[in-house]
């Protein structure tokens, strides 16, 4: 099978030729690739000399064995005519030689990348549409929200340009994967066949073991203070100062419990300067970012409960990182969280925007160490049963099922409904 994804995520090239990614995409190419053989990217390629800006700390570098062959086109930082040429030409030409178009949702200023889908579909390609995350209501946080007068008008016009562009690529795609509970609600009726997945990032020997686990059990009973971790971007959008403030008021019922803040963002000065006011100082720890891999796990491995009170409908990757280190997550109630959080069993979800709320529930929490033991070991039990290779491997089947269908019209029965692996 000759496959192509079409991204707007940029490389760059080392002396070698090799290509240089952010390092949890390099993760999710090389879960595709093992799923469904060699693949072809095509994405912005960056000049040598310039920034490579990623998610997380680290950067990974794919060279010529990898099984994934890049090939760029000049980045658009700005709308420049030749440039649109030139990235057609290259579209045009990678279309014609797949099997299978893999394309997603795209971002300003890379809307044009929506040709490769219209090609695949005129072409008569099968393709593969990937609405990767709530991307509206990301935008408008983060995006339309911060802008005002004429400006803010403008960004509601371009965000509503993409939601119709997301509209139009799944309602001619073979099938649409949808990665969000929220992009499932927003755009289930508008494509032709979906199907919800999930995106955990580790694998089963990431999870810890159930002796390593019962260990750190056994020291909640011997009265120690709770330990609480989060690791995400410090955005507004992440709800970080609920968290602090939440923690305030556990504090003040004399609940000895203490707080690590993984990550940095926009909002780290802020954080710290609302942690010092609340008298937090010591009881909340700036540990920094850290690369995803044994560094995190090691971390996460050390604290007792996860915390995300993420206040967009946005998937939160780290509510699995957080079970495969035996943690329960406590989140705030969204579409994303009560599809990812199993209340009560894996996780406790609270009221949005509750600072009350996220209080009682780790008060409650610190005093029933039963309850917290009993949801450890079953957020190690939903890390087992949700793995990166086991849902890269689903979708490589339904992939497979569409590739090899000659009649677009009948979905084969695999797909006929989105089930977690649980």
């Amino acid at each position: 099978m000759k496959y192509l994804l079409v991204t707007h995520i940029p490389f760059q090239r080392d002396t070698r030729g090799g290509a240089v990614v952010d390092a949890l995409w390099a993760r999710d190419l090389i879960g595709l690739r093992d799923s469904v053989g060699s693949i072809r990217v095509v994405a912005p390629q960056l000049p040598a000399a310039s920034a490579l800006q990623t998610w997380g700390p680290t950067s990974f570098t794919m060279d010529e064995t990898s099984g994934i062959v890049f090939r760029g086109f000049p980045s658009l930082a700005r709308s420049a005519s030749w440039k649109t040429l030139k990235m057609r030409s290259v579209l045009r030409d990678e279309v014609q030689r797949a099997d299978v178009v893999h394309t997603s949702n795209l971002f300003p200023p890379y809307l044009s990348l929506y040709y490769a889908h219209r090609l695949a579909h005129r072409f008569h390609k099968k393709s593969i549409f990937v609405i990767a995350e709530d991307f509206h209501d990301m935008l408008e946080w983060e995006w339309v929200r911060p802008a005002t007068g004429f400006k803010r008008w403008l960004r509601q016009q371009q965000l509503a340009r993409l939601d119709r562009l997301v509209r139009q690529a799944a309602s001619k795609a073979s099938l649409t994967f949808m990665h969000t509970p929220a992009s499932v609600d927003r755009y289930r009726l508008s494509a032709a066949k979906s199907i919800a997945i999930r995106q955990p990032g580790h694998e089963i020997d990431q999870v810890i073991e159930s002796d390593a686990l019962e260990e750190r059990l056994a020291s909640l009973s011997a009265g120690r203070p709770l330990e609480l971790i989060t690791a995400c971007r410090h955005a507004s959008l992440k709800g970080l100062d609920f968290l602090i403030r939440a923690l305030h008021l556990v504090k003040r019922r004399k609940i000895s419990v203490r707080l690590t803040l993984l990550g940095q963002g926009p909002e780290t000065d802020s954080l710290r300067a609302l942690a010092r006011s609340l008298g937090l100082v010591n009881d909340v720890i700036f540990a920094g970012a850290l690369p995803p891999g044994p560094e995190l796990e090691q971390a996460l491995r050390r604290a007792d409960l996860f915390l995300m009170p993420h206040r967009t409908t946005d998937f939160g990757r780290a509510f699995f990182d957080a079970m495969a280190a035996g943690l329960p997550v406590v989140a705030f109630r969204t579409p994303a969280s009560v599809d990812t959080v199993v209340d009560s069993s894996d996780g406790f979800l609270v009221p949005l925007d509750d600072v009350q709320a996220l209080a009682e529930k780790l008060f409650f929490l610190a005093s029933d160490v039963a309850l917290l033991k009993k949801t450890s070991r079953q957020a190690r039990i939903r890390a087992l049963n949700n793995t990166r290779s086991e849902w890269f491997q689903m979708r490589a089947h339904w992939i497979r099922e569409i590739v090899n269908s000659r009649d677009e019209a009948s979905v084969p029965a695999p797909l006929q409904g989105a089930f977690d692996a649980t």
